[in-house]
């Protein structure tokens, strides 16, 4: 009975014994299979707080670079500010292929603008150049420094062969060395008309005989008729001017100097009447009317060859570069 119960108490110890070892051989399996397998977590979010504040610059930056390209001016500075922008992008290691597209495509704005700067920069340098040279010019013809003026008009034409003041300052230029010829030429003419005005009087004095003395008495009486130019049209109208010498001498120029000095001093607003204009020669009793102007002298309604000797007749008018208009008397 005793071994009974001891044998049942020594199984039931053994039986313990093995529901303990189970117990542990089960705790450390799960160990061991807790140990292979990672605990599971708790989702993470998609990007580290790292990531996220670098990703919020990149944008920024992005916004501003975009906004650049958006409202800069196409100058120098405007498409520089731009370039270094999308610069900053690459260098900070947020570069992508937008990011150097943009920055390309800024590169070559300024790459443009750089030259087209450098274009305007030429062109105004030229522009003064031309402006000096004109000026010059300008101060020449005051001086009747025609030479020096044709100078200066053809370095312009040089720079910009198409420049329209240049070419119409031209054409003055050519338009008085030949008025100044002309002038030359108007002396050489009255020095001789006043020489054979002489010649006559003495060969007049010496004809004999009745038909010779009516003859030089007509001659000198016609040498001796006065004639006058009224002005019927302009500045002045009304006036009188007499013919007292064998040249009389009309245009806008005033001087002290006696071969400059015109008989009849004309002028006009824009400057439109010759400073020696035109000129009336006597010779033998008659009178011509010559044109040496720029804008041209009308007689009779007819254009007037430059250089060319017309009669003029008691009660002859004549116009002067459309803005006077004269008319020739006899007295």
């Amino acid at each position: 009975m005793t071994l009974h119960v001891a044998s049942r108490g020594a199984t039931c110890v053994a039986l313990l014994l093995l529901a303990g070892a189970a117990a542990a051989g089960s705790r450390l399996d799960a160990q061991d299979t807790a140990s292979a397998t990672p605990p599971v977590q708790a989702a993470s979010t998609p990007v580290s707080a790292v990531e996220a504040q670098r990703a919020s610059e990149k944008e920024a930056v992005l916004k501003f670079c975009q906004s650049l390209d958006t409202n800069s001016p196409p100058t120098v500075a405007g498409t520089s500010a731009r370039a270094e922008c999308w610069k900053k992008l690459q260098l900070t290691g947020m570069g992508d292929l937008l990011v150097d597209a943009k920055y390309s495509a800024a590169v070559q704005d300024y790459d443009n603008a750089v030259k087209a700067d450098s274009v305007r920069r030429m062109s105004d340098s030229s522009t003064a150049a031309v402006d000096q040279k004109m000026q010059a010019a300008q101060r020449a013809i005051q001086t009747r420094n025609l030479d020096g003026a044709s100078s200066s008009v053809d370095d312009i034409l040089a720079i910009q062969p198409n420049n329209q003041r240049a070419l119409a300052l031209k054409d003055r230029i050519d338009g008085l060395k030949r008025a100044r010829q002309l002038k030359i030429t108007l002396f050489a003419v009255g020095a001789a008309v006043l020489a054979l005005a002489a010649g006559l009087g003495v060969l007049a004095k010496k004809l004999s005989g009745r038909h010779g003395q009516k003859v030089a008495q007509k001659k000198v009486a016609a040498a001796e008729r006065k004639a006058v130019v009224k002005i019927v049209d302009g500045v002045g109208r009304g006036k009188l001017y007499t013919i007292e010498n064998a040249l009389f001498r009309i245009g806008a120029a005033s001087s002290d100097k006696p071969e400059e000095r015109n008989d009849l001093v004309l002028s006009d607003s824009a400057s439109a009447i010759s400073r020696y204009h035109c000129s009336i020669i006597r010779r033998d009793g008659r009178f011509y009317l010559i044109d040496s102007s720029l804008n041209g002298t009308i007689l009779n309604d007819e254009a007037l060859d430059r250089g060319e000797h017309h009669d003029l007749e008691d009660g002859d008018e004549f116009t002067v570069a459309n803005v006077a208009r004269l008319k020739f008397l006899m007295m």
